[in-house]
């Protein structure tokens, strides 16, 4: 019956036959021949039949829950036995590209992961990453904090990233007199769909500066190359306008636009964490921390 449960949450996590047949690398036929059978074993409908998307019974929705309960309970054995017999344990974490640039800026940090743990690392948007962890696709993720979270989700740890206003020195003037009237024009913004917009919208609010978005975009990466075009301002990650503000290629908006965004480190409730993560976990809170810190001092020289 376990193996039936198992294929039965992986065709839920994939939302329809022929994607979780490919990825179970089984026939169609054959996974609905494992459903129907799981079905009578636990005498029970777990599907609605004859509905599209697929819909849970109530019946389902209790299977799916101990399938995934099961799911956990077998990734912490496995973590465990490997640890104690001293293997490399495989370990799949996901970041948001400022969390794996701090990271990678520090090499020790990432030749210890790489020695103790193979590693599979996914950069992506938060709610992508979320999703991966919750279907059981990522043992944890670096994320932007969220007001609410999945109930089959745990925050481990939440820590705290600067991000900065930044503009192109020669927009400085302009935008140092809209930003004291209130406003902040030529705003180049995250996605609207995304955590770190409501709180930059938030935190500028808080601070009585009302954005007037032009642009926006899930990469950073784009948003600061259109900020040294001199198409707008943008609050970006400290790390990654740090140098560009020492070499005079950009420079702050205001002190009160220090923004701190919260970073959580996320897992399936009830997974263990393997150690390595746990050592990844705390590195990624002190490095975080001294950046807020250097992220500060440069504001407060304003």
């Amino acid at each position: 019956m376990e193996d039936r449960l198992q294929k039965f949450v992986r065709l839920i996590d994939a939302g329809g036959f022929t994607r979780a047949s490919r990825e179970l690398h089984i026939s169609q036929p054959a996974l609905s021949v494992a459903v129907a059978k799981l079905e009578r074993e636990l005498h029970a409908l777990l599907l609605v039949h004859g509905v599209r998307p697929l819909t849970l019974t109530p019946a389902g929705r209790l299977a799916y829950a101990a399938g995934q309960e099961l799911q956990i309970k077998t990734a912490n054995l496995k973590m465990q036995l490997a640890e104690l017999a001293n293997q490399k344990v495989a370990v799949s974490v996901g970041m948001i590209d400022s969390v794996a640039g701090l990271l990678f800026a520090t090499p020790d940090s990432v030749d210890e992961l790489e020695h103790s743990a193979s590693v599979s690392l996914v950069v992506d948007n938060s709610r992508n990453l979320l999703q991966a962890v919750e279907k059981g696709e990522l043992d944890m993720a670096f994320v932007t904090g969220q007001r609410q979270y999945a109930a089959a989700l745990e925050v481990l740890q939440t820590t705290v990233e600067p991000l900065v206003v930044v503009c192109h020195p020669a927009l400085h003037g302009e935008f140092d007199r809209t930003v004291k009237s209130g406003r902040l024009p030529r705003f180049i913004s995250y996605d609207q769909a995304s955590a770190t917009h409501r709180l930059v919208a938030d935190a500028l609010r808080q601070r009585h500066v009302t954005a007037e978005p032009t642009f926006y975009s899930t990469s950073p990466e784009v948003m600061l190359r259109m900020v040294l075009l001199q198409k707008g301002a943008a609050a970006l990650p400290w790390l990654l306008v740090r140098e560009q503000i020492q070499d005079g290629e950009l420079t702050l908006v205001g002190q009160r636009l220090l923004v701190q965004r919260p970073i959580a480190a996320v897992t399936r409730r009830g997974a263990v964490p393997a150690a390595p993560l746990v050592r990844t976990m705390e590195q990624i809170g002190v490095l975080l921390g001294s950046t807020l810190g250097s992220a500060e001092s440069a504001a407060a020289e304003l």
